[in-house]
């Protein structure tokens, strides 16, 4: 699995350099040359869904959300259990809600066929992209919500032991 959430993560580090690289050179070409690179802006936009979405995916799985130990650090073994059920449990009815979501997006997108102005680009290629990680996310927490809730697995045992990862 370790290797999946790698090439999650390295998808979504591309997708950054790539936004910046598009965004770096854009400036210069404006501000320094007068010019622009055709459609700069949704590339870039299109790549910035593309990284979060992906991100979404990888932060799902490895565990790397912001949290709030408070209640989890003081609690029992029994509190610790109803919030990572409760937890996982949510994030995953949001990554299916998220999921379902965006890809009707895509589809709408496609009926419409929408189009950049200066290359005409098809948008959902951009969308499909960012709803293949957004279901990504979807499976990863479906998978983590399998391994906490049936199956009993502690994720947080660095938290429980008191010793830092």
């Amino acid at each position: 699995m370790n290797k999946i959430v790698n090439i999650v993560e390295q998808t979504a580090g591309y997708c950054i350099g790539f936004l910046a690289i598009i965004t770096f050179s854009e400036a210069i070409l404006r501000y320094g040359f007068s010019t622009h690179i055709p459609d700069s802006f949704v590339f870039g936009q299109m790549v910035q869904g593309i990284a979060i979405c992906w991100g979404i995916a990888t932060c799902t799985y490895a565990d790397r959300q912001i949290t709030v130990d408070i209640l989890y650090e003081f609690g029992g073994s029994t509190m610790r259990r109803v919030c990572d059920v409760v937890g996982y449990s949510v994030n995953l009815a949001f990554m299916a809600a998220f999921g379902y979501a965006i890809t009707f997006k895509v589809f709408d997108i496609l009926e419409a066929g929408e189009i950049s102005n200066d290359l005409a680009v098809p948008l959902w290629t951009g969308y499909t992209l960012a709803s293949v990680g957004i279901l990504a996310a979807f499976l990863m927490s479906a998978l983590r919500w399998w391994q906490i809730v049936v199956q009993r697995q502690h994720i947080h045992e660095h938290i429980m032991d008191g010793v830092e990862p």
